[in-house]
């Protein structure tokens, strides 16, 4: 689901895509998409048990990043999803507790056989509570449709090797970010964007960036 690619200045193409446990994974090619592994990669850790929305840049040859929203909400696996099924990590019937947040995983060696990846969370409250709609033929109607993300996020980047995130926040208003949150609270459909301040460039020669002026 969700498949995206990006090829970085030396050609080598990096695919990802959310696989059938809900997780983010990778795969490469090393001759311009001719050939690709065929062992994929998990990039997402352990901890985030559902994902969806996955979208990739790539810079100099092992600089990769791909941002995604997830949720770590594993306690709830195995309960009853909205479709009183036993939850098994999928957004599009995860149940009223489930909250998603933006994650970024950027990796500096992501050609080597096992690359690092390190993930940050990068919003403090939840971007949706419970059931992500992404088969837009089937969304649910529970205080309004849960297709108000769509699926317009992205990823960018700019000639210094700096991330840019365009996403879509579901839950804006007071109810919905407090503790007594529902999903009936989440449907709203503010743009936001994400700019990297500082860190490493996925462009080598640009180092480590500081924030704009």
């Amino acid at each position: 689901k969700n498949s995206e690619v990006a090829a970085d200045t030396s050609s080598n193409a990096h695919h990802t895509w959310i696989g059938a446990d809900s997780g983010v994974y990778l795969a490469r090619s090393m001759d311009s998409g001719t050939t690709w592994e065929q062992t994929s990669l998990r990039v997402s850790p352990p901890g985030v048990v559902s994902a969806t929305f996955p979208h990739i840049q790539a810079g100099d040859p092992g600089r990769v990043a791909i941002t995604y929203l997830g949720s770590e909400d594993g306690a709830l696996l195995n309960t009853s999803d909205i479709d009183g099924n036993p939850w098994d990590g999928n957004p599009h019937t995860a149940p009223a507790g489930v909250t998603y947040h933006l994650y970024v995983s950027l990796s500096l060696d992501a050609l080597a056989p096992a690359p690092t990846w390190t993930t940050v969370r990068l919003t403090t409250d939840p971007v949706q509570r419970g059931s992500i709609c992404i088969s837009s033929g089937d969304c649910r109607d529970i205080g309004g449709s849960n297709r108000n993300l769509l699926d317009f996020n992205d990823l960018s980047l700019d000639r210094d090797g700096r991330l840019y995130i365009a996403y879509t926040d579901g839950c804006t208003s007071d109810a919905c970010i407090g503790p007594e949150g529902k999903p009936e609270d989440s449907r709203d459909r503010a743009g936001v964007a994400a700019i990297l301040l500082e860190g490493p460039s996925l462009y080598e020669g640009e180092g480590q960036l500081t924030p704009l002026a």
